[in-house]
């Protein structure tokens, strides 16, 4: 049984702490005459509200705390937001969320995210679009919690609104042009500009981004670096009042970014040491025989010899139309995503051969929202609405492994691996090719029950029907040169699920392989599993998929400052195929993860405080996790897997105080205890005997950091006639946390990442009329190295593979406003 978080005394300080923090704040502020916070007005509940008066956990960051803050993307974002981390396989392209334990391992393009994504109300499918519309922002809000209501499907973890800005009317348009430079040749340039083409009937907006760097990966022995950023975007948004009754908002958005990928970092793991053979000087070594720790890198340092473009396409069109009464308003939500994504990613972090893959994956998307939302006198209002989305995907995935010899020496280290071998010295590449149509229909509502002034009821019902149809799939073998060797969906028939079939090879016949390669073909005739070449299909595989979501919540205003608030909610995350590797053709049963389910429990409070120069908002949740789908990577192979069970409780706290007219504080604090209660695994140290299952109930989650803190500190430096000058410092700190649900098991001890602080700072000059700004910001001061995603590949090719987060950076960004 995991350890409860709140019995570990450094935890229980801390929180102590910042009780104790927040009461001297609040006599602080009361002790002058500090002014009030900024209201947030969000648009979680489908209407536009205060964050501090709907009962839900919601965090809302405006336009001008994103400029104050120098944030750039979400990730930035998710530093600041209790409960909420941010890893990803490449990077920014494809970031997977975490909000409060709810997260996902998967790595394939195919899959959808458990936290949903929505740019001006339409959902994001594809992951790798995610980021593609984080310029021009109105506001952003990160809902935590299932919602499984008004946002249905693939919200179990909670969703994240990103509301880009709409053109005006009035004659104050808001306008203005941001550029920067910075280090790792940094440039960037952002600008919007808005104006009435008719009178108080039509107004245009145009914005757009710049943004490219040099990368902050070194490749040593080339002349570029790696992990670079080449990102445009474009937006085009029109605002028409068709009658008193009637508006329609059209936004247009198509960006690209176009650099170079992220080499992960290659940690050997075969261990040559105690076995009577020289290795390398740490003792380790992968399949090929590198080992990084014998040549004095730098942490942001590689040898890669295969990176490659990483290139994101995205045409976003959202239409969004209101017809509005005064008692009621109709909308209609319409959009279309078109979005691609291909990376040539050196998987492997080495000079050699031994994994690299190219990624490639097309999606087309629809959806349609089209609801109803009173605004009645009295006691009750509701939103009832239907939903339709769609989205055809194609990915094409080629693996290239082992376009290098294996170092004979691995068969003394890992007896285990040998009947691998003869195949491996010239097994080729696999071909991947996979389509899928998902579509999903569903009729909601949610109802309000004001019984008194002070006291209301929610009451949400959500009725979702999803298919999901894997219409082709094909997986087959390339040799290196890309010539048709054989097939193995469909084709295989010997009912093996592997690329070989072992044979009693011993030490002595890899030896002689290696000296004698034309016997190989005596070893391959018989060992590989494929059939013969072809691009025909598997059989095809439809899953319908039928559920009820929902909530209900209570809420009381004790008075006009301070509300408490508990729900119990049910949130689902549509079932998916397996969009990794196999080799021999599967029943719906093998090929699908299951639907996962989340059952909620929830209280909370808000709080304003000190005549609104203090606010606190605090929650506790209870969370019964079912069938939580994840990738399971054992040796060449992939296996997208439910796990039976587990449970997540936790705390969070924000706190927003504005003690004087100079000085604001944010904090935020949140707390994890999670477990496994029921999850069994292939054991991947032998990968020989698929059947062997080992037990991890009782380990935590993945990216469930027990404690994670931020605060940040606004303070008016000098105060003058013209202008003012002021500095942000901001901390985040994440504790311990596993990227595999192994935690420190069956080889997986080093797929994690310690305890770590990033320091942030920006110190910027603001004209009093707010017509221009000039700032200066560094990101990671003191230069911290940490990974944001880590990976076991062991048991095939003998490493683990991490992903370095970003280093120091720093520059400079002027903005004019007009």
């Amino acid at each position: 049984m995991a350890r409860s978080i709140l019995a570990r005394p450094s935890y229980t300080k801390l929180l102590l702490n910042t009780g104790i923090t927040s009461f001297a704040l609040l006599a602080a502020v009361q002790a002058g005459a500090a002014p009030a916070l900024e209201e947030v007005l969000v648009t979680a509940q489908k209407r536009s509200e205060s964050a501090q008066d709907i009962p839900i956990a919601v965090t809302g960051v405006t336009a001008d705390m994103l400029d104050k803050l120098g944030f750039e993307n979400a990730n930035d974002v998710s530093a600041q937001v209790p409960n909420m981390q941010v890893s990803g396989p490449y990077g920014d392209v494809q970031p997977i969320f975490s909000i409060r334990g709810v997260s996902m391992s998967d790595y394939s393009s195919n899959q959808a995210s458990p936290i949903g994504v929505y740019v001006d109300e339409a959902y994001l499918a594809p992951v790798y679009s995610h980021g593609a519309s984080f310029f021009d922002i109105e506001r952003l809000e990160v809902l935590r919690g299932p919602q499984g209501t008004l946002y249905g499907k693939n919200t179990t973890g909670g969703a994240i609104n990103i509301i880009t800005r709409t053109p005006g009317f009035g004659g104050e348009g808001d306008s203005f042009i941001k550029a920067g430079a910075g280090s790792y040749g940094a440039t960037s340039i952002e600008g919007g500009t808005e104006r009435e083409l008719i009178p108080d009937v039509l107004a245009a907006r145009i914005a757009g981004s710049l943004k490219r760097d040099d990368g902050y990966v070194n490749v040593v022995g080339q002349d570029a670096n790696a992990a670079q950023t080449d990102f445009r975007g474009l937006r085009l948004g029109l605002n028409w009042i068709i009658n008193d009754k009637m508006d329609a908002v059209l936004k247009i958005t198509q960006s690209k970014n176009d650099g170079l990928s992220t080499p992960p970092r290659n940690e050997a793991r075969t261990d040559l040491r105690g076995s009577g053979l020289e290795g390398d000087s740490n003792g380790f070594i992968d399949y090929t025989g590198y080992s990084r720790g014998s040549r004095n890198l730098d942490f942001h340092e590689t040898e890669s010899n295969a990176v490659g473009a990483l290139i994101t396409n995205s045409d976003l069109a959202v239409l969004t139309m209101n017809y509005n009464t005064g008692s009621y308003t109709i909308t209609s939500v319409s959009s279309y995503l078109d979005a691609d994504y291909y990376q040539m990613a050196d998987t492997d972090g080495s000079p050699n051969g031994l994994l690299e893959i190219k990624w490639s994956s097309d999606s087309v998307s629809f959806s349609q929202d089209l609801r109803f939302t009173s605004n009645f006198e009295g006691m009750f209002n509701v939103i009832a609405g239907v939903y339709y989305g769609s989205e055809d995907l194609y990915m094409q995935n080629i693996y290239d492994i082992f376009n290098q010899i294996p170092d004979a020496r691995v068969g003394y280290a890992k007896p285990d691996t040998i009947p691998i071998f003869p195949y491996l010295i010239d097994f080729g590449m696999i071909d991947q090719r996979l389509a899928t149509e998902k579509t999903s229909a569903a009729a909601y509502t949610q109802m309000r029950f004001d019984f008194s002034a002070n006291f209301g009821m929610d009451i949400g019902l959500r009725y979702t029907r999803d298919e999901s149809k894997l219409s082709y799939l094909n997986i087959s073998r390339l040799a290196n040169d890309g010539t048709p060797q054989g097939s193995y969906v469909p084709g295989n028939t010997t009912g093996v699920d592997n690329a070989w079939i072992t044979l009693p090879i011993t030490v002595f016949d890899i030896q002689n392989l290696l000296a004698n390669p034309g016997d190989l073909a005596t070893y391959q005739n018989t060992g590989y599993t494929h059939g013969a070449y072809t691009l025909d299909s598997a059989p095809e595989l439809n899953a319908p998929e039928k559920e009820f979501t929902g909530k209900i919540g209570l809420d009381y205003r004790v008075n006009d400052d301070f509300m408490v608030y508990g729900s119990a909610s049910r949130g689902y995350r549509a079932g998916s195929y397996n969009g990794g590797v196999y080799y021999q053709p599967r029943p719906l049963e093998t090929a699908y993860a299951s639907p996962e389910y989340i059952d909620a429990y929830e209280v909370g409070f808000k709080a304003d405080m000190a005549e609104g120069s203090m606010r606190l908002n605090a929650a506790a949740f209870l969370y019964d996790y079912t069938n939580q789908q994840f990738i399971n990577v054992v040796g060449i192979s992939n296996f997208l897997e439910n796990a039976g069970g587990s449970q997540i409780m936790g705390l969070e706290a924000e706190l927003w105080a504005r003690i004087t007219e100079r000085l604001t504080v944010q904090s935020a604090i949140g707390l994890l205890d999670t477990e496994y209660t029921e999850l069994t695994l292939a054991n991947t140290e032998t990968i020989a005997d698929q059947e062997d299952r080992v037990d991890l109930s009782g380990n935590e989650l993945i990216s469930a950091p027990k404690l994670n803190f931020s605060v940040s500190i606004d303070y008016d430096l000098l105060i003058t006639e013209y202008g003012y000058l002021s500095v942000n410092g901001n901390a985040n700190f994440q504790d311990d946390q596993w990227y595999s649900a192994y935690n420190d098991q069956y080889g997986y001890d080093n797929i994690r990442q310690d305890a770590y602080w990033l320091y942030n700072g920006r110190l910027s000059w603001y004209a009093n009329d707010g017509s221009y700004s000039v700032s200066v910001w560094g990101k990671n001061l003191l230069e911290e190295e940490y990974d944001s995603y880590a990976i076991n590949l062991q048991a095939g090719f003998g490493f683990d593979q991490y992903l370095a987060g970003q280093p120091r950076t720093y520059g400079m960004e002027v903005q004019v406003k007009f």
